[in-house]
């Protein structure tokens, strides 16, 4: 068995004061109310929202039915030639009014993301930062909406035609956000959405739906609040009766791969943007920085305790330079100490939810019972886990399978290059991998070879900004998020033929 750590909690946790013109509006009476094309409304029915720092309950949302969705996405649905209405680069400028609104009350959004996900301090003010420059960045995304001209000459019986190839937004979008980037993720969702003409409709996490209400109140702010919707509630009925309404045209999901079956069994024919789950391998080479990559693995794996899709989740090392490996990585882990995310000295946060340090402590005691060495870590308590690394981890071990969404490090030691590829495609998960060396041609190859969406040669995996696009393949996903990339998946092609008669 594990032994329990126990983490110092600076005390309770308190919302921080909401701005006098938030109240009465966004909030009452402690409940936090939901928007619906342009409106606050208090359905009457409330569900708690927990702290993952102390496990209590600090504030309390709407909790909508089926029925309250349906109102929703047909109001939005009504709205959708007007917003059509206005011309692309207008619409940009509106969501640059998004970003003064954050930029405005960034010390807000940093306290909501700090006590309702948990995030340290810092990573919770470079979060709002990169939605304030990423939403700054939106005049970029135009570039995907241009019209494409298509002459017929070219071929026989067309000669007297000329296409026009426009791309239309396709109507309502369904955002549906994860509660580990709960401003920037369904932000950015959102914006790209709206920028191509369509209403968008928000379904936060129910861990931290505090944030989406924060980001209708910014849409509010800069005037798009006739196209947007926020509701909140429990995704197995909420979400359902968002992905099945035929008025919802297209559906941007972050989340774990059952949901995205989930939601692919129920869809039908929408367009889909689903990121799902990761197990992202980090190969290291015979000819590695054995410092370098200790130092990027550790920081790949741990950054937000490990709750990151692109997270490097096992880490697939050659045999002849193992032992040495390790021991540089004890020494980088040593440094990410657990703690209450408020404070300073605090490298990692809690975890969402005591079931989540329940289901990564049950990984690590699979993997010890199936031949795996706990050589650092290993504590938990609460919502808490301490920095872990496991060595000899036997590749049938849930560890070496499945998405871990923890601190753990899991090490998978091969005899060479062609069993760290094989290692590394053997699970169902294809969103992101490393490798570590310094050979190109070994480099390309495993580039080549290790089947994900994106590859990271001599650094941790990271979407940052997007401004590579990014995405998976097996079961990790469909379509490409990233600047330009994630207007594709909400708006479609319609091609317009002229005929010259000459």
């Amino acid at each position: 068995m594990l032994r329990e750590l126990k983490v110092n909690i600076l005390g309770p946790v308190h919302l921080p004061e909401l701005p006098r013109e938030f109240q009465d509006t966004m909030v009452k009476f402690g409940v936090f109310r939901v928007f619906i094309g342009g409106s606050w409304i208090d359905f009457g029915s409330y569900m708690p929202v927990k702290s993952p720092v102390n496990n209590e309950v600090f504030a309390y949302v709407n909790k909508l039915e089926p029925e309250h969705v349906d109102a929703a996405v047909e109001k939005l649905h009504s709205s959708w030639w007007s917003l059509k209405g206005i011309p692309a680069h207008k619409r940009a400028d509106l969501i640059m009014k998004v970003a003064d609104f954050i930029s405005e009350y960034r010390s807000l959004f940093r306290d909501v993301l700090v006590l309702e996900g948990g995030k340290p301090m810092g990573e919770a003010e470079g979060e709002v930062q990169s939605t304030i420059d990423r939403l700054r960045m939106i005049h970029q995304d135009l570039g995907r909406l241009l019209d494409v001209g298509i002459p017929g000459e070219y071929g026989a019986g067309t000669e007297n035609k000329y296409a026009i190839v426009v791309r239309e937004p396709v109507g309502v979008v369904a955002a549906i956000a994860p509660f580990n980037y709960p401003l920037f993720t369904p932000m950015v969702k959102a914006a790209t959405a709206l920028l191509a003409g369509n209403p968008v409709i928000l379904k936060p996490s129910s861990y931290t739906p505090i944030m989406g209400v924060l980001i209708a109140k910014a849409f509010e702010y800069a005037g798009l609040g006739n196209y947007f919707a926020l509701v909140t509630g429990p995704g197995a009925s909420i979400g359902d009766a968002l992905v099945m309404h035929p008025l919802v045209r297209a559906i941007s999901l972050t989340g774990s791969t059952e949901t995205g079956l989930r939601v692919l069994r129920m869809a039908g024919l929408k367009k889909l943007q689903l990121e799902l789950g990761g197990k992202a391998p980090a190969i290291v080479l015979e000819d590695a920085d054995l410092r370098l990559a200790a130092n990027k693995i550790a920081t790949g794996s741990l950054r937000l305790s490990g709750q990151r899709c692109d997270a490097i989740s096992r880490v697939i090392v050659l045999d002849s330079v193992a032992d040495e490996f390790v021991e540089l990585l004890i020494k980088e882990v040593e440094g990410w100490v657990v703690g209450d995310p408020r404070d300073p000295k605090a490298a990692m946060g809690p975890l969402i939810s005591i079931n989540a340090v329940e289901r990564v402590h049950s990984m690590v005691d699979d993997a010890l019972v199936k031949g795996g060495k706990l050589v650092h870590g290993g504590g938990y308590w609460l919502t808490y886990h301490e920095a872990t690394v496991v060595d000899h981890v036997d590749r049938r071990a849930r560890l070496a399978v499945e998405e871990t969404f923890g601190p753990v490090i899991p090490i998978i030691r091969v005899r060479d290059v062609d069993e760290a590829i094989e290692v590394a495609n053997e699970v169902r998960y294809g969103l992101d991998a490393a490798v570590f060396g310094k050979d190109i041609d070994t480099l390309w190859r495993v580039a080549r070879s290790i089947e994900v969406g994106e590859i990271t040669i001599n650094d941790f995996p990271r979407h940052g900004l997007g401004l590579f696009p990014f995405g998976g393949v097996k079961d990790s996903g469909i379509g490409r998020e990233g600047v330009g990339f994630s207007i594709e998946d909400v708006t479609e092609l319609k091609t317009i033929v002229i005929s010259l008669h000459r």
